[in-house]
This record gives C-alpha cells, sequence and structure tokens, in this order.
C-alpha cells in the first residue's frame, strides 16, 4: 500500500511559473509607461521581491507593508524617479492576475497525484491575485481545496496556518499527508513546524539552509512520483 494519500502541494514554482508570469508582469507594466527594457530590472527585482518575502515569512514585514513598499522601493532602486509606484504596482498585479502559467509537466504531475489520493494547494499571496490565476489556470480542477495565506489571515510558514489547513481537511490523516513545495522558507519549514513529511522540489539545485529539513529532495515530477510510488 502506497503511503501517502493526502498532498499538500504549493503553488508557486512548484506546479505554477510564478518566475515566468512575474517577469512578463513586469515587462507590461515598464511597457505602460513607455519605459524601455532593461534586463536588470529583472534580475534586481527578483532578488529584492524574494528578499521581502522571506522577511514576510520571518514574521519582520507584514503583508500589507510589502504591499504598499514594494514597488516605491524598487524603483528608486533603479533609479527610475518619474514612475508612480502605487500606479506601477497596480499595472503589474492587473497583468499578474490575468496571465497564469504551468511549469512544464506541472499539469501531468498533477492529474497523476490527483487519481492516487486528495490535492490541497496550500499557497502564500494576495487572495484576488491567486484566485485569479488559479482559475484562469484551472488549478481548483485538481484540488479538493486551495488555502490562500491572506483569506485566512497568515502565512505559510506559522502554527495559525497549519492548524486552519489540518481543521479543513476531512478526515487529515498526518502519517498519510506529505507537503510538496519548492521554498525551504515557506513549505519545508511549515511541513517541519506541523509534523508532516515533505518534499523539497528543488529543480534549481539550491542548497539547504540549515533551518529546515525535507524528508526528501526532487529535482524533477518523476522523481516526486517515484518517491510517491505513483506510476
Amino acid at each position: 500500500m502506497k503511503k501517502y494519500n493526502t498532498f499538500l502541494v504549493d503553488a508557486d514554482d512548484t506546479v505554477l511559473d510564478f518566475h515566468g508570469s512575474s517577469l512578463a508582469a513586469l515587462k507590461a507594466a515598464f511597457k505602460a509607461f513607455k519605459k524601455e527594457w532593461s534586463e536588470e530590472y529583472g534580475t534586481e527585482f527578483f532578488a529584492f521581491n524574494d528578499m521581502l518575502w522571506q522577511k514576510l515569512e520571518r514574521k519582520e514585514l507584514t503583508r500589507e507593508r510589502l504591499v504598499a513598499e514594494r514597488f516605491p522601493a524598487y524603483l528608486d532602486r533603479l533609479g527610475v524617479d518619474d514612475v508612480p509606484g502605487e500606479e506601477f504596482n497596480e499595472k503589474y498585479l492587473s497583468y499578474l492576475a490575468k496571465h497564469p502559467l504551468y511549469l512544464p509537466g506541472a499539469e501531468e504531475f498533477l492529474s497523476a497525484l490527483r487519481k492516487a489520493g486528495r490535492i490541497y494547494i496550500v499557497t502564500n499571496g494576495s487572495e484576488k491575485i491567486q484566485k485569479s490565476r488559479f482559475r484562469i489556470a484551472k488549478l481548483e480542477t485538481y484540488a479538493e481545496a486551495v488555502f490562500i495565506s491572506e483569506t485566512i489571515g497568515c502565512d505559510k510558514p506559522g502554527k495559525a496556518y497549519n492548524d486552519y489547513v489540518i481543521a479543513h481537511i476531512p478526515g487529515f490523516d498526518r502519517a498519510r499527508t506529505v507537503w510538496i513545495g519548492d521554498s525551504l522558507t515557506a513549505d519545508v519549514k511549515a511541513a517541519n513546524e506541523a509534523g508532516i513529511d515533505c518534499i523539497w522540489f528543488n529543480p534549481h539545485d539550491k542548497s539547504t539552509d540549515g533551518k529546515a529539513f525535507p524528508d526528501y529532495e526532487a529535482d524533477c515530477y518523476q522523481e516526486i512520483l517515484e518517491i510517491l510510488q505513483i506510476d
């Protein structure tokens, strides 16, 4: 008998290509303000944005401050002083909400998981943006439920988030549940804190941080399915 039949699956950069969607949204926002695109804009944004989200996960920054301060600070770092940060944010989010992308092979992966048990999406992010993206991508056709941090009122990782998810999964069995995600600081740490087995999806061969401890590590979907003994 296969051990796991309940799969807690992160969305962004686990099954959805948030990096690709975000880059396209960033380019669209600059174009809306008639600014010529530079590759350094993308490099700077992803480094800065990742740093902010890690602060959020460590409870060093609130979601409200992240949203309000991200683009004004980002544009200031670039020396772009003639574009209003709030308006840039609106352009970016508007595009992001309407153009989700799956990672290559993600839909086949989700289909395989769906045949083997129940999928629950566990994600940080804005309720409005995530719901729009998931609806367009039809992500919810694979999942029993979606748990968005802003909807719940608390973020991954955190006991309140974990408790909410566990309480809203009928017949939850910790021993038969596995958490699958790409983030050490959000997914692996959340699974560790909840006492749930975890597969770290690590296609880019990142190093562990010594603070979160995956039970398994996989660099592709096929490897995850092999770990789960799913054909």
